[in-house]
Formats: structure tokens, C-alpha cells, sequence
């Protein structure tokens, strides 16, 4: 795979920028990609692997504390631009990556070190101040720097463009000047004339990748194929960008096999500078009122509605959920958020208890700080919300490490917090997979916040237990439904839990998992089942009307080929489906749809039989003897017992380690209750299933986790209560 060098555009000459990386400079090993304030494409930030800041209009004056008005001020700034190079040049630094910025970039960087610019040259910039042509001048560099070594001179020619310089009394942090323009050099101190700056390196180098950054224009310098002051630092950017290792992880489109982006992976000196960005943040983020944070995270809400289409896509080219469903998650994703937001002000405001006798008693809720967010790739906008959502509300600062199986999609939702008022270091993402999971258990948080699988959360628990703070782990599930005797639609049940059972392709923690059936209805119900599942569309997931779209995981496929292998060689019996679909002919019917061999681009491209689709299964004659009921099977495929009275389904229905959901289908709602009294879940469902409200609290027992998201209770599980005895 390229390496990639990200360009950051401007609407001033960026052809030169784009031209000056020739084909035989990137040969074929490297690429160069747009990086665009106006199409915010942040994403694209996390696949390169070095950067070029460019000119271009002045830096905003509020970067640096600069007066608002001023000589040669542009008829407009660019606000945008400057937050987003800043996030390009933040991300740089933490993740190690080459960088070489010019002219304007290098006034970004010298501000976003701490430094200030000189607003206007006025008088002392005749030999820069743009006009039709590049002003040229020459430069004295100053020898035991990184500029001069690149160079090998100690002076040169270069070009200028521009009004505004570095301030030499307020130089960044860490920075030093390594070149004047010579004419500043050889004037007398008498003169009052500040030297003007033509170059900034890092003084301490100390783990840091290759940066420079110059105030002339080496993309269109002349001769610039010659000139060492372009020519070599041409030549050191790609040779650091060459000799760069980080590592990305790979993100794949699960509807086609094919590789859609890869993303620098985060080391575990990265995430302790993101820790620390957050730990210094989060007190100013508590301080803020609540109904400040509340705004914040309803603007978030309105973004997803605003960008629901492009969002969508995103989500579905991430894991592979029809688009429609992907929709869904996020409009649902939205109804949490309202319901959070509406709520937090009752639940997370100081709460008296009592005031008597010149006594006062309260509680107060405080934020628990920085707490680390392990999400989850079936569901990423929902196991998301139920987490940093109120987690921000409370005032904390989170680190969110999305699934590596829904990257993009977390990239997504990092990008609308920021632009809904999230300040920038107090949410940040880690991005990798396991590894990196393991290297966030090491970090000084203060509390973890896990969804996922039983085994991955008991290892996160017994990690993190030495450290006696809070761990939630939202875990997974193997729930089951009984249908009673008593419906009096059986197909609409049918088509009800059968949804319950294959939405989302059964990728689900609450999704059903086994189901009872009396044996008075049992016959019809497995015949209205049936047919409902051979009713749906299976195709790519980009298509209008597919409901079964391909697993997010290649290795789920083999998860399930074993467990209907098992239960085949016990005794089960397979009614529909029961293999990956290899090709188009395998279905042997029209439901499969492959309209599109060729998708458009962000869509990812491809047919089904490239991507990790598997057919709907229904079995059985099963048994509990066999993995399908005991096991978890996150995908499209379900077992269906007959029982002989409410008794056995019971019996059956606590047969297991977890214990997450269970849900009843009956007429009678007594007769329900009773039943699920006697189930040991967090959730029962009457006549519904698959189903989270926010007002409700989201648990698992056993073997599906603790904890609390959503509801009051979850409100909560993200403060730590202190109690105030005021007298007086």
C-alpha cells in the first residue's frame, strides 16, 4: 500500500504545491492526497503518513491574541481552515509523522506553539510583500541546525510573499529560528528594524519526526530543481515520509473484501499524549455550566440529522448494514441523545436532601474526569451515545476507541462533536485494534467503559481491578423468547421475533438468540417463520430494500459454519439457508440482488460474493446439548424448540450463562411478567423484543456484563456523588 503525503489546500496557487511532488519523486511507492478545509475530509487526515502545510490567507488574529483590526488585513479569514490545519499539525505531532510547512503553514505552526506574529511588515516588507511576481531576496542560515544540514549552505536565494512574519519576541514553544533574511542580518540595532524570520525547526528534537517550516515558497522558487532551499527539502520530506514506520490498521468494506482506507495506528507514546491533552482540559470542560454542555450535545444531535445521508454510507461501507438500517441506528442514536439531554439537568445538578434546623444536605454530582471509552462495531452511533453522551454531560473528558471494524464511522462522530462545541482535547480517539485496546488499560483513566464480547470484557476487568476505579462492560448475550400458546396472530409474531432475531443480521447483543415455541402453535409458527425469512432481499447493502447485507467479520463466517455443523451432527435440522453465499447461483432463487457489480467509489465496489454474506438460517429440532443454544452466535441464524408448557420454556430459558434480555410473546400480560420474573436478565420484554429505550437502564447479569448506561441510572454512572453537611 502508498504511503501518502496530505496537501493541505488553499485557494491560492495550490498547483504549485500539487506539482511541485512530481511522478518520479513519488514513483511507486508514494501518493498525494488533498487534505480540504472546505470539505472538512478529516478522515483523510488519519490515512497519511506525512504533510504539507501551504500559504494562503492570514492566520485568524484570535489564534494569537492579535488585534482584530490591522494594515493589509485580507477582506476575509479563514477560520476554518485554521482549525482544521491545526488538527493536522496536531495530529503530526502526537502520531511522529514528517511535516514541512510553508509560508502561512509555518505562521501556524509558530501559533499553535504558543507563539505570535507580527500582524504587518508595513514599511520594512518591500522585499516581501507579495505583488505580481514572488519577491526575491537572499537568506543567511544559521549554522548547527536541521535546515542548514538539508541545505548545506549557509546562505541562498529564495522567494516572498507575504505581509505578516514571526514575531521574534514570541517564538513557539520549542521552537527556534534556524534562518533571517540577510538584509535584516546586516542592519545596525540602531535602525529599531526587527530581523524578519525565514525558517523554524524544532530546538529539542527528541522524539520528534522530521519538521521544518519555511516563510518562502519552495514549490515555486526558481530553479527550483536546482536550488538546495527546494530541491533538499523536497528530498528530506520524502525520505522521512519513506522512512517512516508507523503502523495502520486496514479498514475493509465487508460487502466486498476490498481495502477502503488505511489508518495510522495510535503508539502507546500517542495515547499518553492524548491522555495528557485530556487530564489538562477536562477541569475547564466541568467548569462550564451544565446547560452550556447540554447545547453542546443537542448541536451534535442536529449535525447527525443534518449529515444523515453522507453518515449513513459512511456506516454501511464501515460493517456492512443495509443503508437503511444504518439510518435507523443514527436517527435512533438521536432519540437517546434528546432524552439525555432533556434529562440532565434534573439528574446531574445538586439534589438537597434536606433543610432543617439550619442544616443543609446535598449531594452533588462531580464529573469522575478522564474515562476511557471501548466501543463496539455493531452498533457504533448507539453503544456510542450510551457512553460519551452522558459522560460529557457529567463533564468529563473521554478517550473513545472505536472498533477497528467501524474506524471511519468513529472518525465521523469525532468530527461533529468537535464541530458541535466539543473543545478539541477533551475528546479524543484512539485508533488500532487489540493492541491498542490493551495499551488504553495501562493509562492513568478514571473509570473504563467497555462493549463487547464476555471474554475481552472479563480480561479488561480483571486488568483494571488493581486500580479501584469504575469499569462498566457491556457484554453479550444469549436471549431467549418464548411464544405462549395464547397469540392470536401467529404470522404476525412470526415476521416480529423473526426480525427480533436476523435485524442488523443478527449482530446484535439484545438480538434473539434461541426461541421456544408451545407445542400447540409450534407447526404454524415455524411455517409463517420460514417464510418471512425467505421473503427478505439479500444483496449489497448500498441497494434500496436489501434487508440481509454481508457480516462484519470474515471470522464470524466460520463461527457460524460450526455451530450448524454441531447442531447438524446432534440431530438439528436446517428449514432455509445454512452456507456462505459464494456466488449469485449458490441462492438458487431471485432474492439475492447483484444489480450493481460495479458500486460507485465510496461505496466501496464489488459484488456479493466477494464480501462476508451468509444465508438467513433457520433450524430445528434442536437441543441444548448443541453450541447454536448455548453459545453466542452475533449473526443470521437462530434455532427454534418446540416446549411442551410455560414450565419447560422457563426451564429452558435460564439455561445459560448470560443474561442480558428475555422476552415473552402472550396475550395475557400476567402470565408474561410472572414468567420473566423468574428470568434472570436485565431487560424483559412482553410481546416485543430487540428493543433499548433511553429512559430505561441498559444491564446485563452474569456472563453479559454490569453496569448501567442510559436511563437516570446512567445518567449517573459517570459522576461521583459528594455530599455537602452545611451548617449555618
Amino acid at each position: 500500500m502508498k504511503k501518502r503525503i496530505g496537501i493541505s489546500f488553499t485557494k491560492t496557487n495550490f498547483q504549485y504545491y500539487w506539482k511541485w511532488i512530481t511522478p518520479q519523486d513519488l514513483q511507486d511507492d508514494l501518493e498525494l492526497v488533498e487534505l480540504s478545509f472546505e470539505k472538512d475530509n478529516t478522515a483523510v487526515i488519519y490515512t497519511c503518513d506525512g504533510f504539507i502545510l501551504t500559504g494562503g490567507v492570514d492566520v485568524h488574529p484570535g489564534f494569537y491574541n492579535g488585534n482584530g483590526e490591522y494594515k493589509n488585513k485580507p477582506q476575509y479569514h479563514q477560520l476554518d481552515r485554521d482549525y482544521f490545519e491545526a488538527k493536522i499539525y496536531r495530529f503530526a505531532q502526537i502520531n511522529t509523522l514528517p511535516l514541512l510547512a510553508i509560508c502561512r503553514g509555518m505562521q501556524l505552526v509558530n501559533v499553535l506553539q504558543g507563539g505570535k506574529l507580527i500582524q504587518d511588515l508595513e514599511n520594512s516588507n518591500e522585499r516581501h510583500r507579495k505583488e505580481e511576481t514572488d519577491k526575491e531576496h537572499t537568506i543567511v542560515v544559521s549554522k548547527n541546525t536541521l535546515l542548514y544540514k538539508i541545505a548545506g549552505s549557509i546562505s541562498g536565494d529564495v522567494n516572498s510573499a507575504h505581509h505578516q512574519a514571526i514575531d521574534p519576541n514570541a517564538i513557539g514553544e520549542n521552537l527556534k529560528v534556524n534562518a533571517y533574511d540577510d538584509e535584516d542580518t546586516r542592519s545596525t540595532s540602531s535602525s529599531g528594524r526587527k530581523k524578519i524570520i525565514e525558517g523554524l525547526e524544532f530546538d529539542d528534537k527528541t522524539n520528534k519526526a522530521f519538521m521544518l517550516c519555511v516563510q518562502w515558497h519552495p514549490e515555486r522558487i526558481k530553479n527550483k530543481e536546482e536550488n538546495p532551499f527546494s530541491k533538499n527539502l523536497k528530498k528530506e520530506l520524502l525520505s522521512a515520509i519513506r522512512q517512516n514506520n508507523m503502523k495502520k490498521i486496514t479498514v475493509i468494506n465487508p460487502a466486498t473484501g476490498q481495502i477502503i482506507a488505511a489508518l495510522i495506528e495510535d503508539t502507546n507514546e500517542s495515547l499518553q499524549q492524548k491522555f495528557k491533552l485530556l487530564k489538562t482540559s477536562q477541569p475547564s470542560w466541568a467548569k462550564l455550566p451544565l446547560l452550556h454542555r447540554i447545547q453542546v450535545l443537542k448541536n451534535f444531535s442536529s449535525l447527525l440529522e443534518q449529515n444523515i445521508e453522507q453518515l449513513a454510507l459512511t456506516l454501511t461501507t464501515d460493517m456492512g448494514k443495509p443503508l437503511q438500517q444504518s439510518r435507523n441506528e443514527i436517527n435512533s442514536a438521536r432519540a437517546r441523545i434528546q432524552w439525555l439531554t432533556e434529562n440532565a439537568e434534573h439528574y446531574l445538578s445538586d439534589e438537597i436532601m434536606s433543610s432543617e434546623n439550619g442544616m443543609e444536605e446535598k449531594i452533588r454530582y462531580e464529573p469522575l474526569g478522564v474515562i476511557c471509552n471501548i466501543s463496539a462495531w455493531n452498533y457504533p452511533y448507539l453503544v456510542g451515545v450510551n457512553v460519551f453522551v452522558p459522560a460529557l454531560l457529567a463533564g468529563n473528558a473521554v478517550m473513545y476507541k472505536p472498533s477497528e471494524y467501524a474506524a471511519l464511522t468513529g472518525l465521523a462522530m469525532e468530527k461533529l462533536l468537535k464541530q458541535a462545541g466539543v473543545p478539541e482535547n477533551i475528546f479524543q480517539m484512539a485508533v488500532g485494534a487489540a493492541a491498542v485496546g490493551e495499551m488504553l488499560l495501562d493509562v492513568s483513566f478514571d473509570g473504563y467503559y467497555f462493549t463487547g464480547s464476555h471474554k475481552t470484557g472479563k480480561y479488561i476487568y480483571e486488568k483494571v481491578a488493581g486500580k479501584m476505579l469504575p469499569c462498566q462492560c457491556e457484554l453479550g448475550g444469549k436471549d431467549p423468547l418464548y411464544v405462549a400458546d395464547d397469540i392470536t396472530d401467529i404470522k404476525a409474531v412470526a415476521a416480529g421475533t423473526a426480525d427480533g432475531a436476523f435485524y442488523n443480521n443478527g449482530q446484535s447483543c439484545c438480538a434473539v438468540e434461541r426461541i421456544y415455541v408451545h407445542e400447540k402453535i409450534y407447526d404454524q409458527y415455524v411455517q409463517a417463520f420460514v417464510n418471512e425469512v425467505e421473503s427478505w432481499k439479500i444483496g449489497q447493502p448500498t441497494e434500496e430494500g436489501v434487508y440481509i447485507g454481508p457480516l462484519s467479520r470474515k471470522e464470524q463466517l466460520i463461527v457460524l459454519e460450526k455451530q450448524i455443523a454441531d447442531a447438524v451432527s446432534k440431530g438439528a435440522k436446517i428449514l432455509t439457508g445454512g452456507n456462505k453465499i459464494k456466488s449469485k447461483a449458490t441462492l438458487n432463487d431471485d432474492r439475492f440482488t447483484d444489480s450493481s457489480p460495479t458500486l460507485p467509489a465510496r461505496a466501496g465496489g464489488g459484488g456479493v460474493g466477494q464480501g462476508y454474506f451468509f444465508e438467513p438460517t433457520v433450524l430445528v429440532n434442536v437441543k441444548h446439548n448443541m453450541s447454536l443454544m448455548k453459545d453466542e452466535s452475533f449473526g443470521p441464524v437462530i434455532g427454534i424448540m418446540k416446549v411442551k408448557d410455560d414450565e419447560e420454556a422457563i426451564q429452558l430459558m435460564q439455561d445459560t450463562e448470560y443474561g442480558l434480555t428475555a422476552a415473552v410473546y402472550s396475550s395475557d400480560k400476567k402470565r408474561a411478567e410472572n414468567i420473566l420474573e423468574q428470568i434472570n436478565t436485565g431487560t424483559g420484554y412482553w410481546n416485543c423484543c430487540d428493543r433499548v429505550s433511553a429512559a430505561l437502564p441498559w444491564s446485563g447479569r452474569n456472563h453479559s456484563g454490569f453496569g448501567i448506561t442510559l436511563s437516570h441510572a446512567g445518567l449517573r454512572a459517570f459522576v461521583k456523588p459528594k455530599g455537602y453537611h452545611l451548617k449555618g
